[in-house]
């Protein structure tokens, strides 16, 4: 059924409706949300902005690393975290993914090294205790600087230098390596000042090249005149000079060490070594010591006898200065004189004898010669009873028989003397001569007939009869000797006794004060008064004779 459409006149005219555009105000509402996206782009700025580095670091293990606990230090400051952990595609190291502050990014360099620090007992000591209770860390050495870099591998032992240790590098070469270890302790005067860093093989493979560290500051003592020597174990010696026995600490004589020093202070002390300066490690402190001479002169001894004990190597001295070595020594027989020789043939270093100005004999091998002239003279003398080692001793010998140096072959030959025991074994063996030259048998013979003639005489009936007289003529002697002593003992005494008193009576009277001497005195005055008239009445009869018979009155 169909509804009939009314006409359009029909129907209703409606208004139109007037559209109007309101104006839209701003709802304080819509702030909330505009600020918070604020605040949100910015923490989102501000994060990737100061977003640090992302770094992998391989090790072999990922022992004590922990994703989100781990962290990364330099100098005890967190400057990263661990935020990974995987396996590197052939299952052969661990890799672990790490985030560092922004600032970290200027040390990750080429250069630098990573390791992990947890507790460690080694020989060397015992390291990263702390991290039994806070947990194994990620440390860093920045290195010297170089390229950035974002992928590392990580170290398995920490190094044992950092960038920031004071001190020195020197680089040492060595025949052989020995119980040198990497981390064994260097000594100076038995003071640990350092350790090694590495040790590598020459590229000839000459040499083994070590590397050592010597803290500051103690490398100001490794002057260009030093000298290193391998410290490692315990060094026993046993030589002519005895039994030695040298070790640095208890620490070398487990895992080795290095120690130096000057050891000839008469070259003085040269200027400080630098960085990397080259020296030579040497076997041990002997070999150190030993000063090396460019002139050595070689000589030949001879000797007969035995030469038990002396070896190459033994030193050749002169009055206890050494001033040489015996490189070598053999056998040989001598088809001229049908007897057996020792040839020892030794090294001198002239350099060792100084020779003041104004010395005349300016080569050494001339100086030798007027030494030999003058009774010098090689003999052989053990340097020690335990060991039985022997060395050479030269020295004057002013009674020896006169020699010279001879040359034989390419060397010359100094005279030698036997040693004190062979010469009292030919003393010996002269005085065994000697007494076989002697008549035993007749002396035996002659001293049998006089102990038969003493015994005979012995045996005598007139040796008893001489025995009684002289038995009497004691007795005798004893009564004369008891007769002086009572009788004429006493009556010498005696008369002693009486020539001190006459004795002290000249005494008295001689002296000064006795009246004896006064009346002495009185006489010897007149006789002198007596004297002068004589001499008065003498010069006037001398003057006047005639005195005589006219008198004195007949004068006037």
């Amino acid at each position: 059924m169909n509804d009939a459409i009314p006409p359009k006149s029909d129907m209703l005219e409606l208004p139109e409706p007037i559209v109007r555009t309101a104006k839209r105000q701003f709802s304080i509402v819509w702030l909330v949300p505009i600020i918070a996206a604020l605040i949100g782009g910015w923490l989102i700025y501000r994060a990737l902005s100061e977003k640090g580095p992302e770094v992998a670091i391989t090790f072999q293990t990922a022992e004590g690393i922990e994703v989100g606990k781990t962290k990364i230090k330099y100098k005890d400051v967190d400057i990263g975290q661990v935020t990974g952990l995987s396996l590197t595609p052939d299952l052969a190291r661990v890799l672990v993914k790490a985030e560092f502050v922004k600032e970290a990014s200027a040390y990750l360099m080429e250069n630098t090294r990573f390791w992990v620090v947890r507790a460690r007992v080694a020989a060397f000591g015992v390291s990263g205790l702390s991290t039994l209770f806070s947990g194994a860390y990620i440390d860093m050495d920045p290195g010297k600087p170089g390229k950035p870099q974002l992928e590392f591998t990580g170290l398995e032992e920490p190094p044992i230098v950092t960038t920031v240790d004071p001190g020195r590098i020197f680089i040492l070469k060595a025949a052989r390596k020995g119980s040198i270890e990497i981390g064994a302790p260097v000594y100076f005067r038995q003071i640990m000042v350092g350790k090694v860093m590495a040790y590598t093989l020459a590229d000839d493979g000459s040499n083994i090249i070590f590397h050592i560290f010597v803290n500051a500051p103690f490398h100001q003592h490794v002057r260009q005149n030093t000298r290193f020597w391998n410290a490692s174990g315990l060094q026993v010696k046993m030589d002519a000079q005895g039994v030695g026995i040298q070790t640095e600490s208890f620490v070398s004589m487990l895992v080795g060490g290095i120690a130096f020093d000057i050891v000839d202070i008469y070259d003085g002390i040269e200027a400080e070594a630098e960085d990397q300066h080259v020296f030579t490690l040497y076997a041990s402190h002997e070999a150190a010591q030993k000063k090396d001479y460019a002139d050595k002169k070689r000589f030949l001894l001879y000797f007969s006898g035995s030469v038990r004990g002396l070896s190459s190597g033994a030193p050749v001295e002169f009055r206890g200065i050494k001033i040489g070595e015996v490189i070598d020594l053999k056998l040989e027989y001598n088809a001229k004189n049908r007897d057996f020789e020792i040839p020892v043939l030794i090294v001198i270093e002239p350099d060792r004898i100084y020779l003041k100005k104004g010395t005349h004999y300016n080569e050494q091998e001339k100086l030798i010669d007027f030494l030999v002239a003058k009774g010098l003279r090689a003999q052989l003398k053990s340097g020690n009873i335990v060991t039985g080692q022997q060395y050479v001793a030269m020295d004057f010998f002013p009674n020896a028989e006169p020699a010279r140096i001879h040359q034989e072959g390419v060397y010359p030959v100094i005279p030698t003397l036997p040693t004190p025991i062979e010469e009292i074994g030919s003393k010996i063996n002269q005085l065994i001569a000697k007494l076989d030259r002697l008549p035993i048998d007749q002396i035996g013979l002659d001293l049998r007939d006089t102990v038969k003639g003493a015994k005979r005489i012995a045996n005598s009936s007139e040796l008893f009869d001489v025995m009684d007289a002289l038995k009497h003529t004691i007795d005798e002697l004893q009564k004369l000797a008891a007769d002086v002593r009572l009788h004429t003992v006493p009556g010498a005494n005696a008369a002693l006794e009486q020539v001190r008193k006459s004795l002290n009576s000249t005494g008295s009277v001689l002296d000064l004060d006795s009246p004896l001497q006064m009346q002495l005195k009185e006489t010897l005055t007149e006789l002198s008064g007596a004297a002068s008239s004589l001499r008065i009445l003498m010069e006037n009869l001398q003057n006047h004779p005639e005195s005589i018979l006219t008198g004195k009155g007949s004068e006037e």
